[in-house]
């Protein structure tokens, strides 16, 4: 008597927990909208206050890798973002390529988080030496991220809305300085607009992240 076992064909596939806010907020965390401060001054200092073109380059650029991944999602609806899609629209090397590149960034990002982090923390607090912020920075992180993809949604849904509104503080501190009389009084002048540097790098990469969480959506939203 013969027993023929029936292959196990079903597809495995994530949990799909995610919807479209959450996407949207865990991208604009990757791309690290206070970075902007940490950087423009040392760069516009370096560069005689030529940074603003760098940003227009770079919304130039970032807006046609926009519209490429729109259309890609919808064709290749899986989790694996640039991966998935030089892998199926290029070749299996290329996509081999670009997913280890995308692994580079990933693994680097957050390296470069903690080391800011732990300036700001040094300098709150120099009585504490350095590699204490360092190993308890990771340890939460890690901690944080190994919980779940909701979790860590809502956690980066949190520092976006606080980062919007240092800016917004920032900003309005900036306007009030300048009708006070304060500044060079250059605010209208198109110099810095003829050039830039490459330090908005860290903008453009957070385009990647929301497509590689579109395989987390659910089943009733729509793709990015």
């Amino acid at each position: 008597m013969s027993h023929n076992a029936t292959p196990n064909t079903s597809r495995v596939e994530l949990r799909k927990t995610l919807t479209l806010v959450p996407v949207v907020m865990m991208g604009l965390a990757y791309m690290q909208p206070m970075t902007l401060f940490d950087t423009f001054g040392i760069v516009s200092g370096m560069t005689d206050g030529h940074v603003p073109t760098a940003y227009a380059f770079a919304l130039i650029a970032i807006l046609f890798t926009a519209l490429s991944y729109g259309k890609l999602v919808r064709r290749y609806p899986s989790a694996g973002s640039a991966y998935t899609y030089a892998q199926k629209s290029i070749s299996p090397t290329v996509g081999f390529m670009v997913g280890w590149s995308s692994l580079l960034d990933y693994l680097f990002a957050p390296m470069i988080n903690i080391l800011l982090a732990k300036i700001y923390f040094e300098a709150l607090v120099p009585s504490i030496p350095s590699w204490v912020f360092v190993i308890a920075l990771v340890a939460f992180m890690t901690a944080f991220n190994l919980r779940s993809i909701k979790s860590v949604a809502n956690f980066n849904t949190v520092i976006v809305v606080l980062q919007v509104v240092l800016i917004a503080v920032i900003l309005g501190m900036v306007i009030y300085g300048v009708f006070e009389g304060e500044g060079a009084g250059t605010l209208a002048s198109s110099r810095p607009f003829w050039s830039g540097d490459a330090h908005v790098i860290p903008m453009i990469t957070g385009g990647d992240d929301p497509v590689l969480l579109v395989y987390r959506f659910r089943r009733h939203q729509q793709p990015v």
